[in-house]
């Protein structure tokens, strides 16, 4: 058996779902194989609460042949041993008497334990790893080891790394193009824009997904707000307080007074926040609070102080830097990052490229952090 091909296709199989659609849950593909090679199942897990990709698989195997004793599944992802919304895959497995399991990534949650469930009973299991699966789902995977969203660093800098000019006026460095893949490839794949209420108020953003041809889409806020100048009457007719019937704006803020949380407008809402002598920030235990409001993946769109502070705590997974083909040229324009620290060359954050695409002249880098 070429075990590598029939993980890939099962890899195109788990690609084919909308992530938005599946989260919290991985997106999985899965075959069932015959001992001649021959694919009898195939599935992929489409949404959060539905049927596994297995389940999908075995299902659409079952239709060929009552008899699965001499086939191979294949899996990109580890099989889940537990009951949660839908009964463990592993049972499944058993029970028609699957003799081979291949597996393309292990589950990082450790409550799913499947390959030792299957070991148990007589279940060969092989594990092939496939490194496009992991990057996949790395998403997930941030959300079940870090207790906390995906975070996407999002910037738009000239090639000297400056994001506006010395004045705060970034419209617009990159081009037409650079805009729309933003619409169209990340602000549609993500839960929620992370950003501050000054870049809010200087910005005037609606921060909503704009495709061509098509209607508006919604799209939830979090925006650190630690006095609630967002709620003061004079910013209550910006653009992000648009009417919205699917999304939330979320403000991180201190404790307000009673008079201002009895009003503030609908669909906003408050999630209280410590923060240090400094103003910064207190990340322990945010994390939890937004996996829970089903946040799972956030983008930045904010200036080089955010950007900062994320990577310094360790809250960067990856980066997406939209380059334009200019110079500014000025010591006193914003940078993407900046920091008043003395860093030297031994401590610089390191990244690893995972794609490069040109863009009508513009080009973005993607990188891991």
């Amino acid at each position: 058996m070429d075990h590598p091909m029939y993980l890939n296709k099962a890899f195109i199989l788990a690609k084919k779902a909308n992530p938005k659609l599946v989260r919290p849950n991985p997106m999985v593909g899965a075959l069932v194989v015959n001992s001649n090679g021959v694919i009898l199942g195939e599935g992929y897990h489409q949404q959060a609460g539905g049927p596994h990709a297995e389940v999908f698989a075995i299902q659409h195997a079952l239709q060929q042949t009552e008899d699965l004793s001499q086939t191979t599944l294949y899996v990109t992802l580890e099989p889940c041993s537990h009951h949660g919304k839908t009964p463990p895959c592993t049972d499944l497995i058993i029970q028609h008497k699957i003799p081979r399991v291949v597996i393309g990534s292990t589950d990082p949650n450790p409550v799913v334990a499947g390959m030792e469930v299957l070991k148990q009973h007589g279940v060969e299991v092989l594990i092939v790893l496939h490194p496009e699966i992991a990057q996949l789902n790395r998403v997930f995977t941030v959300n079940q080891l870090k207790k906390r969203p995906f975070v996407q660093i999002k910037t738009a800098m000239t090639l000297d790394g400056k994001i506006a000019d010395r004045s705060g006026k970034s419209q617009w460095i990159t081009n037409e193009t650079s805009r729309y893949f933003v619409h169209e490839k990340l602000r549609s794949q993500t839960d929620a824009i992370l950003t501050t209420a000054a870049t809010l108020i200087a910005d005037n953003a609606k921060l909503d997904i704009r495709l061509l041809n098509k209607p508006a889409k919604e799209l939830s806020v979090l925006v650190i707000d630690r006095e609630g100048v967002l709620l003061q009457p004079s910013n209550r007719q910006l653009s992000v307080f648009y009417p919205r019937a699917h999304s939330k704006i979320y403000l991180l803020t201190k404790t307000m007074s009673n008079d201002a949380v009895s009003d503030i407008p609908p669909n906003v809402e408050l999630i209280p926040c410590a923060f240090d002598d400094n103003g910064w920030l207190k990340l322990e235990g945010l994390g939890e609070q937004l996996l829970q409001k089903g946040i799972y993946h956030l983008m930045t769109e904010a200036g080089a102080v955010l950007n900062t502070f994320l990577l310094q705590q360790q809250w960067a997974d990856e980066w997406c830097c939209f380059v334009a083909p200019r110079l500014l040229m000025d010591q006193n324009a914003p940078s993407v990052f900046q920091t008043t620290q003395a860093i030297s060359l031994e401590d610089t954050t390191s990244f690893t490229l995972l794609e490069s695409l040109q863009l009508e002249g513009d080009v973005l880098l993607r990188y891991q952090i």
